[in-house]
This record gives C-alpha cells, structure tokens and sequence, in this order.
C-alpha cells in the first residue's frame, strides 16, 4: 500500500553522515507528494514527517533571517508537494518534484583590519555569546536583583559633569577618631562671661531689691552712682607729685615750684639708701648638658680609618682619570727598588739607588712641611688657652681661699704670681703681719693645678736662698744650722663659687695692719673672706 511505500522510501533514503565541523548546506527535502496517502499511513509515519517538516520549516526561517548572499553556489531546496495541504507545513513548494525555492545561505563572517566582526557596510557586529551553564546557576542568578546606578539629571542651563557610565561609588569608610584640639583660652573666656553674667544677674537683683524698699526714685539714684563711679575711674586726674617722690620734695610743692622750674628738692633726706636697692642678679642657671660621645671600640676605630682612607683614595683616583691633576710618581723605596725598576735597575743600579734616595728624602721633608704647617703658633695657642678657660667661667667662677704662715719668702712670692697669671686665675694675696691669705679665682681645672702646687710642690718650711748658696755638708762643718721655719703651713680655708669674678687680675698686697687688710677686700666686696681665714686660723691654734 501507500504506507509501505513510504516507509520503504524513507528506509531507503541514504543516511548521510554527521560532520565534525557542521554542514553549513541544508538537508535535501524527500519529495512524498507521490507516495504519499493520509488514510493509508500510519500514525509513526505521520508524526515522523510531521516533525521533519516543522524542522525544515524551522531552517527556512532561520536561512531568511541571516539572509541571502547573491552569486555563491548554495544547495537546493526541495518541496515536498502536498505536504501542505496534509500536514499544514509551510516553505514546501511542489511543481512535479522540481526545485523552485530561493536559495538561502548564512552571512559570511566578514573581519576588518582590527579583527572586529562587521557587516557588509562595515558596521561592527556584537554577537550575544551564551555561555552553558547549570540550571541551579542560573536559578541563582536570577534570584540576585540587578542594582542599577541613578541616574542624575542634569539642570537646565548646565551642562552634565556625571557621565552614567561610570560605575557605583564604593562604601566610604568612617573617619577614626582623632585628638579634638581646643582653641586657646577656650575656656578662661567661657569663665569670665559667666562671671560678668553672674555680676550682672546680682546687681539687677539689688535693683529690684532697692526698687520695692524705697521705689523708682531709690533705683534712678543707684544708677547714677554707678555710671559716676565708672565714670571716675575711666577719667582720673595726673598727680602733681607721685608717691615715690612726696617724701624728698618739699611739703605741698609740686615739681616745678622751685627756681627756673626746677623742682625743690630735701637733700637731708636723700642717703644711699633711698630708693637705691643693691642690684642683684638671678643665679645663672647651667646649660644643658651636651650629648654624650659615642665612644668607638678600637676594632671599630680601624674599621672607620680604613674606610675613611679608601674613600679619599678612590676620590683621587677618579680625579687624576679625569685629568684634573696629574698622577703621582711611583713610590720607589730601596725594598720596592728591584721591582719596581726592574730593567732600569738591572742597567746602572747605583745610579737608580741614588735617585731613590732622593725621592725619600724629598717626600720625607714634603712630610715635614706638611706637619710645620699644620702646627698651631703661639698665639693661636695662647688664643686657644684663654678660650677654654673663658668656656670654664661662663656660667660661675670657682673661689678658693688660703691660710699661709708666712709670705716673707721671695721665691714662693714669685712661684705663686708666676703660676697664677700662667694659669689665667685671678684675685690677691696679702701680706699681713698677723695673717697671710690667697685669694684665688678662675676656672676649676686651673685652681685644681694651682691647690697641687701649694700644697705639695712648694716646700713653705725651707729658708730663703742667699746670694753665697752652701751646702748643707758645708754648713754642718761651720756649725751654722740651716735656716727655716719648719712651722711654716699652706692650708685650705675654703671653696665655692660666685656668678662672676671679683678681681680683674692676680697681685700682692702688703697690709700691715688688720684695717688696711680689710679695705683692701672691701673695695671687691669680698670683706667677709677675711673673717673666714681669721676664724680659721684661730680654731687651729
């Protein structure tokens, strides 16, 4: 029957094989109008044909979409006649089983000279790509909401400084806490406007208070005597005399009573006392202490001479690469001699021996020169000296005071005169029948060298050298005894300092008599010394 017949057509329809790649043809259409018979086929057949021609009806229109590329071959399409009015398929044609459709074939894929897809007027092309994904993704993507940016309108008449392209601002993080500083005399301010409020608040209170005891008048009367008061005091009258000079002008007299405008003035009432306090100076206070030294261990002395050393080295070699002096000459020295002047050595060695000679002796005197250069003058020296001791006595001036036997003694006169204007001290030595003192001032360092010299170095019991010196042999010979005073003492009273020296320089006084003694340290200020060398002397008795 008809069926059979189709099913055999169908059976026998060759089965091509799928590509790899795809076919980009497509599949030929099985003419059946011939064979084909709805009351005859069965339900298998039917719904077989009926799904082949929905797809085909599915790839024509797909074909029509992408459109048609005119003048490529492209594959036919065969209609299957009256599977339309069987079935209701559409794009099936049927002329006797000739072929009378369009031919349909997919856009080429066309690329510029940037490799951006584009159509055949050269408008790029974005294709949509889909990627496979689960559907439990993609359940999950649709369950998170899309935020979208607001869009801001721009006002009329300005122009728009947003651009909507751009994407969400990012989460601003919250500022830490910081020191919150307060202004100046923040809060004296804020005291002293709640005392003025307070004052006034009291005052008003008064008023009030004054107002019901006595009435309006009370209250007129009370502000009138405040704006007086501070009337008065916003405008006070010069005195015609201060207080300060009431008392040595005359009574009643102002300060151009007297002759020619001169004030008049009680000169039985002006002493030294008036009005002329002694001037005294706040104690200095010491400096602060410099930073300690950072003290080098000896390993680390080498390292830092050693690298010091290397780095002026290469610093005088790079010079002389540049040419900005010339290179020295080699150091040739006997040891060196041969190898350093091999040929030359070998040709004439007595010769090349004497010029290293030479050379020696002309760097050692260069050496010399060098060393003599750098060496202080004695006045830099002495410039240096002073200067250190100035450092001493910026801040205070150490005093030390001596008790001495006796000071008849020409040589240790001069020792002590010598020694102190050497060492820059200053102050006075009086020579006292009943009590010799030194008075000495300067820096620390120097008074320490001038204490060593008193009281070790001089020998205050030997006598004084006559002009015919003899032995001690010889005089034990004669029978004469040597001369001195063995009770003869040097001693510490006392040490301190002062802000500033008393004495302009170091010298002898001779003060017979305990009054001259004390005029002579009066006129510094310095009296009291005296009644401590005086005391002291009487407690070692």
């Amino acid at each position: 029957g008809a069926a059979e017949g189709v099913a055999e057509v169908v059976e026998e329809a060759p089965k091509k094989r799928k590509s790899k790649w795809g076919s980009a043809q497509a599949p030929d259409v099985i003419d059946v109008a011939s064979t084909l018979d709805p009351s005859r086929v069965s339900k298998e057949a039917m719904a077989k044909a009926q799904r082949m021609a929905a797809i085909q009806a599915k790839i024509a229109s797909q074909m029509q979409s992408l459109g048609s590329v005119p003048g490529m071959a492209s594959s036919s399409m065969v209609s299957v006649p009256g599977a339309v009015s069987a079935f209701g398929g559409a794009g099936f044609h049927s002329e006797g089983g000739a072929t009378t459709g369009k031919t349909f074939m997919p856009a080429p894929l066309v690329l510029d000279d940037k490799g951006r897809h584009v159509d055949h007027e050269g408008k790029e092309l974005k294709l949509k790509i889909e990627v496979s994904t689960l559907r439990a993704n993609q359940r999950d993507l649709r369950a998170i909401p899309l935020l979208e940016p607001p869009v801001i309108k721009a006002e009329e008449g300005k122009p728009s400084i947003i651009d909507a392209r751009m994407g969400l601002t990012t989460a601003t993080r919250q500022k830490r806490n910081t020191f919150t500083f307060v202004e100046d005399q923040r809060y004296i301010k804020r005291a002293e406007r709640f005392r003025n409020k307070m004052a006034v608040a009291e005052f008003n209170e008064q008023l009030k208070k004054m107002k019901a005891d006595r009435g309006k008048e009370a209250e007129k009367e009370t502000l009138q005597q405040v704006n007086l008061a501070l009337l008065k005091t916003k405008i006070q009258s010069t005195p015609e005399t201060e207080w300060w000079d009431s008392r040595v002008l005359v009574e009643g007299r102002g300060y151009g009573s007297g002759p020619a405008g001169k004030p008049q003035i009680l000169a039985d009432k002006i002493t030294i006392y008036v009005e002329h306090p002694v001037p005294i100076e706040p104690p200095s206070e010491p400096p602060a202490p410099p930073p300690l030294p950072m003290f080098l261990t000896k390993k680390e002395r080498k390292k830092l001479r050693r690298r010091t050393r290397m780095e002026r080295e290469l610093q005088r070699q790079e010079m002389v690469a540049r040419g900005f002096i010339p290179a020295p000459e080699p150091k040739v020295k006997i040891s060196n001699m041969m190898r350093v002047l091999a040929a030359d050595a070998t040709a004439d060695p007595t010769k090349i021996e004497m010029e290293v000679k030479k050379q020696m002796a002309v760097r050692l005197k260069n050496h010399e020169d060098r060393n003599q250069a750098r060496k202080k003058t004695d006045e830099e020296k002495r410039e240096k000296k002073v200067a250190k001791i100035a450092k001493e006595t910026e801040v205070e001036t150490y005093v030390h005071l001596y008790k001495v036997g006796d000071l008849n003694n020409k040589h240790n006169l001069y020792k002590v005169s010598v020694n102190a204007q050497y060492h820059m001290l200053r102050g006075v030595g009086i020579v006292n029948d009943e009590c010799n003192m030194l008075v000495l001032e300067g820096g620390a360092k120097s008074l320490k060298k001038l204490q060593k010299l008193l009281l070790k170095r001089i020998k205050w019991g030997k006598a004084e050298d006559s002009d015919e010196e003899k032995s001690a042999d010889e005089m034990e010979e004669e029978g004469v005894e040597e001369k001195g005073d063995k009770t003869n003492y040097c001693k510490l009273v006392w040490e301190g300092t002062v802000l500033q020296a008393n004495f302009p320089e170091f010298k002898f006084e001779v003060a017979r008599t305990e009054g001259s003694a004390r005029e002579v340290l009066r006129r510094r200020g310095v009296e009291h010394y005296w009644d401590l060398v005086r005391d002291f002397a009487e407690a070692n008795q």
